[in-house]
């Protein structure tokens, strides 16, 4: 029987679980992502004095900026090495204040403090209850932390969903990145993850975060208001995050991500149009800065709140971790290529600087649109049979069926003899 003491402290064990996470994950994300702006021009003077005093050279401005990009998308390849790491070590073990010329060394140290945090944190919360019972097989430790993170008796459906995977996956071992590329049976999911994962970053937003003042130049806004409008961004996109989970699971995945990137082409459009006017009409800048602030909302309602779902949903607990690997490594690769050329963007084409990030945007709407099955309230299984379709297309279904099993018992190491008719 559930007693309110439990479902209070399970509540609570929820919340500072889902804390530790964020500070030493998509908060460090986040912060590295705003931090550079306060300090940009006392690093790129820094730049500039180091190799006059060392090598008494005088650089230009255009490799200033490149010197500069390398500083700032740097910390993508991390990212990146982090997701090629990731998937193997969850399968092992489990799942501006100082912006000024003086400081700013320590500003881009202090993100140690989160991580910290988080390493003495996580060992007190419960381990992912499906890696408890489909990779360590053990259903006691899974009821424990369903029990644990719900606060209540665990519901028989959701236990019943967790061993029907079990069941389905049986014999089969972890599957390495590379092995799902060959594998036909998880193609257009793996098509879904790297398109969708690679969009999250080629679409521009980051790139506001990364030069917001070369954004906010642009845009004509004052140097002394720029570090204000740049808290104002990262506020809409928490509140944007916040509205999306609220509405996610009324309006549905699919519709989240297809409006949010639509909504971005349009906001990239308006602004590249506000950025041709604002010469010749005055309340221009302030239709940019708008269209900023919009941009960034319209990616938080669908593209942040919904991309990092998706591969729990789509792929099977054999097949997630380096699922996660391939979109990690997709969004980091992505992350620092658009770091690297988006000041040459803004510096070659000016005022049109956001239509290649327009383009992408539409192309993402209406790949989703057109391909992506729609996963709320659907079971793992369900899911996987809509993919079936997708991926066996122009076979019958016992073609299909037995390239699928006959696949995933390659996966399976020859661990099983399974015999299946040979497909017509």
């Amino acid at each position: 029987m559930t007693t309110p003491g439990m479902q209070k402290g399970s509540c609570l064990t929820l919340v500072l679980m889902v804390a530790s996470a964020a500070i030493g994950g998509t908060l460090q994300y986040g912060y590295n992502l705003a931090i550079m702006n306060a300090p940009t021009t006392f690093i790129q003077t820094f730049i500039n004095e180091t190799f006059l005093q060392r090598w008494d050279i005088q650089l230009e401005d255009y490799q200033v900026t490149l010197v500069w990009t390398i500083i700032v998308s740097i910390f993508s390849l991390g990212g990146f090495a982090g997701a090629l790491l990731a998937g193997p070590m969850t399968i092992r073990f489990g799942r501006e204040i100082l912006g000024c010329e003086s400081c700013w060394q320590y500003l881009l140290a202090s993100n140690a403090i989160p991580g910290f945090i988080q390493l003495l944190t996580l060992p007190w919360f419960p381990e992912s209850p499906r890696y408890l019972l489909i990779d360590r097989g053990d259903k006691e430790a899974c009821i424990d932390a369903l029990q644990r993170l719900r606060g209540c008796e665990v519901q028989s459906s959701e236990l019943d969903e967790i061993l029907q995977e079990q069941a389905e996956t049986k014999g089969m071992r972890p599957r390495r990145p590379w092995e799902l590329f060959t594998d036909r049976s998880v193609r257009w999911q793996l098509i879904s993850v790297i398109i969708i994962s690679s969009a999250m970053q080629l679409c521009g937003n980051d790139s506001i975060y990364f030069y917001a003042s070369y954004v906010f130049k642009e845009a004509s806004i004052s140097d002394d208001q720029i570090q204000y409008v740049t808290i104002g961004t990262g506020t809409c996109e928490f509140t944007a995050c916040i509205m999306c989970n609220l509405l996610v699971e009324r309006k549905g995945r699919r519709f989240m991500l297809t409006g949010g990137f639509l909504l971005m082409t349009i906001w990239a459009i308006v602004f590249t149009i506000a950025l041709s006017f604002e010469r010749y009409v005055s309340w221009m800048p302030y239709l940019s800065m708008a269209c900023i602030f919009t941009y960034i909302l319209s990616f938080g309602m669908g593209p942040a709140g919904v991309t990092g779902v998706l591969p729990t949903e789509i792929f099977n607990q054999t097949a997630r971790p380096a699922a996660y690997t391939i979109a990690g490594s997709m969004m980091w690769l992505n992350l620092f290529i658009v770091g690297m050329i988006f000041p040459f963007l803004v510096s070659g084409l000016s005022e049109y600087c956001f239509v290649p990030f327009a383009a992408i945007c539409l192309s993402s709407a209406l790949y989703i649109g057109l391909f992506l099955p729609e996963t709320k309230g659907k079971s793992l299984s369900v899911i996987t049979n809509e993919f079936h379709k997708m991926n066996f297309k122009g076979q019958n279904d016992k073609s299909g069926c037995w390239e699928s099993d006959r696949q995933m018992a390659e996966v399976a190491g020859g661990k099983e003899d399974v015999q299946h008719p040979l497909p017509p």
